[in-house]
């Protein structure tokens, strides 16, 4: 199980094995929740690409609403995790043959999660 903490104030995403506090910018953060079942704005669309799945958003990326980072854990555990400014465009790439969970985070509706 990993678990994921971001600070709303700088942007720093940290991770943990175990559940944890996290302190950044003076502030105590803790583990961010499965925000259950994302709608049509936070749902990733998917499409295969030269061996590779290409995992992409129609969500807002604005100073207020955007999706700060993607991640990828894989079944035997290890960590791919890409961050996201405001302004850039919602991309993150897998190999085909990988198999793990995947997570993005939107800082107003939380932490979601899917089976790749």
């Amino acid at each position: 199980m990993a678990n994921f903490y971001f600070c709303k104030e700088c942007g720093n995403v940290f991770t943990s094995n175990n559940k944890a506090s996290v302190n950044c910018c003076g502030e105590t953060w803790n583990a961010l929740e499965i925000a259950g079942e994302p709608n049509e704005k936070h749902q990733l669309d998917v499409k295969v690409e030269n061996g590779k799945r290409v995992f992409t958003s129609h969500h807002p990326q604005t100073s207020e609403h955007y999706f700060p980072f993607i991640a990828f854990v894989s079944n035997c555990g290890a960590l791919k995790i890409k961050t996201f400014k405001a302004d850039e465009e919602v991309k993150f790439c897998l190999k085909e043959e990988k198999h793990g969970k995947l997570y993005w985070f939107c800082n107003l509706h939380g932490l979601y999660e899917m089976d790749v």
